[in-house]
């Protein structure tokens, strides 16, 4: 079962994204010298307080952690941001990761509708299994230079 994290799953929630962070790309997020627990903490905690959402599996095997931000060059449009959509490697050939995604699209079409937000960002990393999202439409690339 998908369900809205709370208070209770911090601590498997920031394990999830110490595994997130050590499998970054980018070499300076993959480096445990610089992952900031109590940054990820504070911030995870916002996001279940309202400042967006975290989805979790309700056997701690996968999270999706959304946020709602202001787009950087129309601030009075807001968007709901994917920060991080993890599985445990392990777990990552049965079905944790699509039941978070749709799931992830429920609750986004809610927040659409009610006006909440007007539009909602999703990025795939590289390393994902995933070239496309249903429903969404590729609009940009990244490139990192480190």
């Amino acid at each position: 079962m998908i369900r809205l994290a709370n208070k209770f799953d911090v601590p498997a929630l920031v394990e999830m994204m110490r595994g997130y962070a050590a499998q970054s790309p980018m070499p300076e997020l993959a480096d445990p010298a610089n992952h900031d627990e109590h940054h990820v903490r504070d911030l995870l905690m916002s996001l279940i307080a309202g400042r967006g959402f975290v989805l979790i599996d309700d056997k701690s095997r996968g999270m999706l952690a959304a946020i709602v931000v202001p787009n950087v060059w129309c601030p009075a449009v807001l968007e709901l941001k994917e920060l991080a959509w993890w599985v445990e490697p392990a777990h990552r050939d049965g079905s944790i990761g699509g039941r978070l995604f749709i799931k992830f699209n429920e609750i986004a079409k809610t927040y659409l509708e009610s006006g909440r937000v007007q539009s909602i960002c999703m990025s795939l990393l590289e390393n994902s299994s995933l070239k496309t999202l249903p429903g969404y439409k590729k609009i940009e690339s990244t490139f990192l230079r480190a």
